[in-house]
Order: structure tokens, then C-alpha cells, then sequence
């Protein structure tokens, strides 16, 4: 592994890299908050929409062709996403994404966590399949256009107070995923979007239980919207940026700890260089 090691960064990784930014007139921020809370209701109303289509066509399809499950979940997903994050350009926003992450293979999946809009993020990155992501237990029931595509992608869910069953479910997830799975390792969204220390008793299980390749996928740009109060008056703010790093072959048993701690350090890297090349 040592000649994989990267120095340490420049900036700590819970420092706040917020682009300067000459004051607006008041009337150009009225103005673009506007933007943003049209674009916001629009989008509530195409998640509205994706619910209807999601019980009328969707859902029966699935049970009509079981055997292409995960291609009508990919689609449907697919479309879902590439309507949300189109509605987040109406509303101002700028989202790159130069790369693609290659799911017809199982492969693991770590990625920094900024706000609700990395998950359309990686949905819109993967290609064939939609990768399985961790979740907690709440979301897979209740919320229109997102719980049925949790159940019916296989999403493992697990509930953090319950730390032996979250491991025993992570551990099941590992060895039935057959098109990726994706783990935020911080555990949560990150104020500034810095990337904090990883919680790796999850993904040493994982790579454990079923060593495969790794991608890691960095993401910067989105926190300052990182809740859903946030996202409706600063669309505009957003200048979201993801790229894919690796893939990264799978570490021996005995490398596991040294191969996260690495992973997070090209990370953290990747992210520092994605912010100096914003300012430039």
C-alpha cells in the first residue's frame, strides 16, 4: 500500500473551502431566490408526478417482468433523477458530472455525503444498473416516488441504534449486491462539506465479507443545500461538481485498514484540487 499513500492535505478536511463571492445586489438575490422557489415547486410537482407514474406503471411492470427488475428500476430511477437535477439547473444551479461508474459488475461504492441530491447524483453516474445504497430504516416506508424504489432496488436498511443488526444486514448486503453498492462512510451530511473521518466498521465488513473492486466518487458543490429547507431559496448557490476515482482493487484482509485510510486521503485530496480549480 505505500506507494499508493498520498502526503496530507493542505486544508483540513472539516476546513470550509466556500468560494469568495463579490456581494449581489439586493434585487439580483431577490431575484434568484425566486428562480429557486419556482424551480422548487416544480419539482415537487414532478415528484408528484413520478409518484402517480411509479403506482400505475412502474410498480405493475415490475411484477408483470420480475426478471427486469433492476433495468426498470434503473430506468425509473434514472428518469426521476434526470428530472430533479433538471429542475435544480432551472433553478440556478450548475452540476457537472464528467465521469461514469460502470455497474455491470458488483463493485463497492464510497462516497463523501453533502446533501439530498447525491443520491439522483449517483443514480445519473451509473450506467447500466443503479448501484444498492445504504439507507436508514425510516426511508423505506412513507415517501412518495422514493420508498418503493428503496424496497424494490434491494437497498439495504438498517437503524444505527440497533449496531449489531445494521452489521449482520450490511454483511447480507455485501454478498447478494451483484450491481454495486454505495456506503457514505461519514455516516452523515457534513456542514461544510469537508470530508470527516470514516466510520469503517461497515465497509471493513463489506470488503470482508466479498472482496470486490472499489470506486470512490467525490462530490463538492451541493452542501450549502445539504437540507431540504436550505434547497428552496438557494438553488442558484449550487455549483456541484462530481468526479469518479478508480477503480481500486480490492485489498487483502490484512490491508483493510490501510487501504480506507488511504482511500479517505485521495479523497480528501481529490476534493481540495476540485475546490482550487473552482477558485482559479
Amino acid at each position: 500500500m505505500s506507494e499508493s499513500r498520498l502526503e496530507s492535505p493542505v486544508v483540513p478536511a472539516g476546513a470550509s473551502m466556500r468560494p469568495e463571492e463579490e456581494p449581489r445586489p439586493l434585487w439580483l438575490a431577490v431575484l434568484a431566490g425566486a428562480r429557486s422557489a419556482f424551480a422548487v415547486a416544480l419539482l415537487l410537482v414532478w415528484m408528484v408526478v413520478g409518484g402517480g407514474i411509479q403506482r400505475l406503471v412502474f410498480w405493475p411492470s415490475v411484477r408483470l417482468l420480475p426478471g427486469r427488475r433492476q433495468r426498470l428500476v434503473a430506468l425509473y430511477m434514472k428518469m426521476m433523477s434526470g428530472g430533479i437535477l433538471g429542475f435544480v439547473r432551472l433553478g440556478g444551479a450548475r452540476v457537472e458530472r464528467p465521469h461514469r461508474l460502470p455497474t455491470d459488475e458488483p463493485l463497492l461504492v464510497v462516497m463523501n455525503h453533502q446533501s439530498l441530491l447525491d443520491i439522483p447524483t449517483v443514480v445519473l453516474l451509473s450506467s447500466p444498473f443503479v448501484p444498492r445504497f445504504i439507507a436508514r430504516a425510516r426511508y423505506g416506508r412513507y415517501i412518495p416516488a422514493v420508498s418503493l424504489c428503496i424496497r424494490e432496488l434491494g437497498c439495504p436498511l438498517i437503524e444505527p441504534s440497533d449496531r449489531r443488526g445494521s452489521l449482520e444486514t450490511l454483511r447480507r448486503a455485501a454478498r447478494e449486491q451483484v450491481h454495486g453498492l454505495l456506503i457514505y462512510p461519514e455516516g452523515h451530511r457534513t456542514r461544510d462539506g469537508g470530508i470527516q473521518p470514516f466510520r469503517t466498521a461497515g465497509l471493513e465488513l463489506i470488503l470482508r465479507e466479498r472482496p470486490v473492486p472499489v470506486y470512490a466518487v467525490v462530490t463538492d458543490g451541493f452542501w450549502e443545500c445539504r437540507r431540504l429547507v436550505d434547497v428552496v431559496f438557494k438553488l442558484h448557490r449550487i455549483q456541484g461538481r462530481t468526479e469518479v476515482l478508480g477503480p481500486f482493487p480490492p485489498p487483502s484482509r490484512e490491508e483493510i485498514p490501510a487501504f480506507l485510510a488511504d482511500l479517505r486521503e485521495r479523497m480528501v485530496r481529490r476534493l481540495e484540487e476540485m475546490r482550487s480549480a473552482r477558485r482559479a
